[in-house]
C-alpha cells in the first residue's frame, strides 16, 4: 500500500454530500516528496470534503509539529504549526486536464480519482513560519533551544543608548553637514 493511497479520493464513487476524512502527514509522507525541506513531522489532518453537482470544497485543517533547525540557536525542535485551508475543485468539460488558477482547480467530469497529497504538502509547507524559533525565554519548562547558545547571543549584542543620549551627545559636537550651512 503506498504511502499517498489514504490521500487518493475516488471521484467515481463519491456521491453529493459531505465526507470527513482523518489523514496523518509524517516521515513517510514527506519522504514521496523528492527534495522536501521537512524531513520529520507528525501533523493530523482533517480534510472535509463537499460534493456537489458541479464542484467539490476541500476543507484542509491541520495541527501539529515539524523538526526543523531552531533559526536562533540551531538545536533541533519540534516547531508546532496549525492552519485552515480551502481548495475548490470544479468539474468542466473543457478541462483537458488538471488544471489550476490558485486555490481553484478544474478537473473534467470523468475523473475517477483525485490525489490531494500534494496539495496536503504544500499547505502544510505554507503553514511553516518564515523564522523558525521557539519561544525558550517565556514560560518554565524545559524547552528544545540551546541555552549555551542564546547566553552567548545576549552577550554579544550591544545595548544600544537611548534616543535621548544620542541627541544630547551628539549636539556638542560638529556634525559633517553642519559645513553647508555657511554656503550662500
Amino acid at each position: 500500500m503506498s504511502t499517498q493511497s489514504p490521500f487518493i479520493l475516488p471521484l467515481s464513487g463519491l456521491s453529493q454530500g459531505i465526507y470527513v476524512y482523518d489523514l496523518i502527514v509524517d516521515d513517510e509522507f514527506f519522504a514521496t516528496f523528492p527534495d522536501s525541506p521537512v524531513k520529520h513531522a507528525n501533523v493530523k489532518l482533517q480534510l472535509t470534503v463537499d460534493r456537489q453537482t458541479r464542484e467539490m470544497v476541500l476543507d484542509f485543517d491541520f495541527a501539529g509539529t515539524t523538526n526543523t533547525n531552531c533559526d536562533r540557536c540551531l538545536a533541533d525542535i519540534d516547531l508546532p504549526i496549525a492552519d485552515k485551508r480551502q481548495l475548490i475543485v470544479k468539474f468542466s468539460a473543457e478541462a483537458t486536464s488538471l488544471e489550476e488558477e490558485g486555490e481553484l482547480i478544474y478537473l473534467h467530469p470523468d475523473t475517477s480519482l483525485f490525489n490531494v497529497a500534494p496539495y496536503a504538502y504544500e499547505m502544510v509547507l505554507l503553514a511553516l513560519p518564515m523564522i523558525r524559533t521557539y519561544d525558550c525565554r517565556a514560560g518554565e519548562g524545559p524547552y528544545p533551544c540551546d541555552e549555551e547558545m542564546l547566553d552567548r547571543i545576549d552577550a554579544s549584542v550591544d545595548v544600544a543608548p537611548a534616543p535621548d543620549e544620542e541627541t544630547s551627545n551628539d549636539s556638542d559636537k560638529p556634525g559633517p553637514w553642519d559645513v553647508l550651512k555657511d554656503i550662500k
